[in-house]
């Protein structure tokens, strides 16, 4: 199972430094380097909320005596192969979002 997480964030992390550096080269010359980080850092922030719960959900449901067919939905789902180089590697960066207020309760 764990591959198949890290697959799915690092294809997440992959397509936010791309948005990232589109979106840089977008962004006025005269933008100061400390908005130019919170809005890096707010995407990230973005992709790791959005992926969090179904990351711990799906590692969760994979325990069931049927839970292979979990995995293989994400990896199908989002077209992964966790055998990639990529995948195998621990990610960068932090890769656990906060609970919102809703999850806390």
């Amino acid at each position: 199972m764990t591959p198949t997480v890290v697959a799915l964030r690092a294809q997440a992390q992959d397509v936010v430094e791309a948005e990232l550096a589109r979106l840089h080269g977008r962004l006025p010359d005269d933008l100061g380097a400390k908005a130019r980080e919170e809005i890096t850092r707010a995407m990230r922030r973005v992709a790791d909320k959005l992926l969090h719960r179904p990351t711990v959900r799906v590692k969760e449901l994979a325990k069931a005596p049927d839970g292979g067919s979990y995995e293989a939905a994400l990896r199908e789902l989002f077209d992964l192969d966790p055998q990639a180089p990529g995948a195998l590697a621990a990610p960068t960066g932090p890769t656990h979002a906060e609970p919102s207020a809703q999850e806390k309760s």
